[in-house]
């Protein structure tokens, strides 16, 4: 009976981390975090969809970023977001302020920066199916129960590029960003990443560090 018993529990921890780790998932996501990797600057357009069905909502904006090792620069909403590794720079142009706060890694849970190795620490993974084209539909769930989300969804290309991702929150929001015209950019250096506030003297700093 003993032995009958270690074999069930070692049976359902087999089956556990099977269904947490799937190996053609992991491949796929290993390929394509490899492909981006290699490039040491990048920029790319992109959409963004929030839906919620259960309170009738769907919005879209349209964005364009810039990324570098952490640094990155956002725009998008009539916006300009700098973070230069350091500090976060929010700046309006229509209103002419800018907000300035601590860069903490920690809490930039899932962006256009992190995205590419976000599967690598406390996710499980599966590959959900591809089309004939080659695209692979991968799911990615949460570990942790706490988070707000519990589910994001890829679509990574016979190219091994990511095409799209959608993030679904446990409040019902489904946000899903869809990238185009993605390439290298080698040539921007660091201080494409800094906002100078001498070049804007008329903007208001709200400094929160």
């Amino acid at each position: 009976m003993r032995k009958l018993l270690v074999l069930l529990i070692g049976g359902i921890i087999s089956l556990q981390a099977n269904a947490q780790y799937d190996a053609d998932a992991l491949a796929v996501l290993d390929a394509m975090s490899a492909k981006y990797k290699k490039i040491n600057a990048y920029q790319a357009d992109f959409s963004q969809k929030m839906i919620n069905k259960e309170i009738d909502i769907e919005e879209t904006f349209n964005g364009t970023i810039a990324v570098k090792g952490e640094k990155y620069v956002l725009k998008v909403a009539g916006q300009q977001i700098y973070n230069d590794g350091t500090d976060i720079w929010s700046y309006n142009p229509e209103i002419q302020e800018v907000t300035v706060s601590p860069y903490e890694p920690e809490e930039q849970e899932i962006s256009m920066g992190n995205i590419y190795d976000l599967y690598k620490d406390g996710f499980k993974y599966n590959l959900v199916s591809k089309n004939t084209q080659g695209d692979r539909f991968i799911e990615l769930n949460p570990l942790d129960r706490n988070k707000s989300y519990h589910k994001i969804k890829m679509t990574i290309n016979s190219k091994d590029e990511l095409m799209d991702f959608g993030v679904y929150e446990k409040s019902g929001n489904i946000y899903t960003y869809t990238i185009r015209n993605f390439k290298a950019r080698p040539d921007l250096s660091d201080a494409y990443f800094t906002f100078n506030p001498s070049k804007y003297p008329s903007v208001e700093v709200i400094d929160f560090r």
